[in-house]
């Protein structure tokens, strides 16, 4: 098979990006027979090794611009290059594709939270994306959250709709010497206690509940809170330093940015607690994070966050409760045994998702739809 992947547009970092890079290596890892044409905004390294991955750069940045040349130019190379399927891997569509196409769709925040969005991106999900996505073959979706918000929102067949569960990096399943942690906690000039949160800095990961939350019992607990993440989209919160000046715990607060990827797996184990207070998850790739670092988390009870965390967990009914945050973060931390059960528990739920199997069931759709 001659399969096109459009990757067009990842951004320099956050969760949609490891995760469309970490699906293209278990295919290459899985798959050398089949030839993959990979569209990309930029080169990617990672993708490197696999001889049968053709990369194809397209370098426009805007991403208004990107997809428009997506829409016009791709179904001509898709042609031309006698593709016998296309996968668009991060959400978005094309309308004249001249080949059967797979869509994985990650979540559908901007309909869920429509109004926290521009107008425009509204729009496009709202009356673009149904068409597209009526007009594909078959849907991925990263959770079965997200394969249900497809059925709610877009009256889809749920024959069309086929769960596959992303995973995570092998890097946060390794052991590590305490040197080397102490190296990262050095480096970052991080405190001895740490409360941690990892994830790109758009408005619905709730950061600001988070900060409002920990201001009210920076007196009770002696950690400081460790927010990973960068802003890389017209929605992130650009307020989230300010209030912690606001709230007067500017002191207290870290914010490293987007971190090297052989940074985060420590910083997850120097943490004593993983705090997500999202508005909504598709997956929540940092949830599996967490888990095979084994690190406890606390978390909103919206979107998969509790298909994915399971009993590993404990969960917060309304995420824009910071009371109820702060109550729960208090009461966890003072109970080591829990904890540690937590702990546990997330080293053996995190081994239910596996790149190997995600590659295995994405070669099997793509066999299935060709042979259609």
């Amino acid at each position: 098979m001659r399969i096109a992947i459009d990757a067009l547009g990842l951004s320099p970092f956050g969760g949609a990006r490891t995760s469309a890079l970490g699906w293209l290596r278990a295919l290459g890892h899985q798959d050398r027979k089949n030839e993959y044409l990979v569209f990309l905004s930029h080169p990617e390294q990672e993708l490197a090794p696999f001889p049968n991955f053709k990369q194809w750069i397209v370098p426009i940045s805007n991403r208004f611009g990107v997809r428009l040349w997506a829409q016009c130019g791709l179904p001509f190379l898709l042609k031309r290059e006698r593709v016998d399927l296309l996968h668009s891997i991060k959400n978005l569509g094309l309308i004249a594709v001249p080949c059967p196409t797979v869509i994985t769709v990650n979540d559908l925040t901007h309909l869920i939270l429509m109004d926290r969005y521009p107008s425009i991106d509204g729009l496009y999900w709202q009356v673009v994306q149904p068409r597209i996505l009526r007009r594909a073959e078959r849907i991925i979706a990263i959770s079965e959250s997200t394969k249900q918000d497809l059925m709610h929102w877009y009256e889809l067949d749920e024959k069309k709709i086929v769960v596959i569960y992303p995973s995570c990096d092998l890097r946060f399943r390794r052991d590590y010497d305490p040197e080397g942690l102490e190296e990262v906690r050095t480096r970052y000039r991080l405190p001895s206690a740490i409360l941690l949160f990892v994830g790109g800095l758009g408005i619905h990961k709730n950061v600001a509940t988070l900060i409002r939350a920990f201001a009210q019992i920076t007196m009770e607990i002696p950690h400081g809170l460790v927010v990973v993440g960068g802003m890389h989209h017209t929605s992130s919160d650009s307020t989230l330093n300010r209030l912690a000046r606001v709230l007067r715990i500017e002191d207290r607060v870290w914010f490293l940015g987007a971190v090297p990827a052989s940074d985060l797996p420590l910083l997850y184990r120097l943490a004593d607690l993983c705090v997500f207070p999202s508005l909504n998850e598709g997956f929540g790739l940092a949830l599996l994070e967490a888990m095979a670092s084994g690190t406890p988390i606390l978390a909103s009870n919206r979107g998969s966050i509790p298909e994915v965390v399971g009993d590993a967990g404990r969960l917060v009914a309304d995420p824009l409760d910071d009371q109820a945050f702060a109550a729960a973060i208090v009461k966890l931390l003072a109970d080591r045994q829990t904890l540690a059960w937590m702990r546990e528990q997330g080293l053996v739920r995190s081994q239910r998702f596996s790149w190997q199997q995600t590659a295995v069931s994405t070669l099997a759709l793509y066999r299935e739809i060709v042979h259609e």
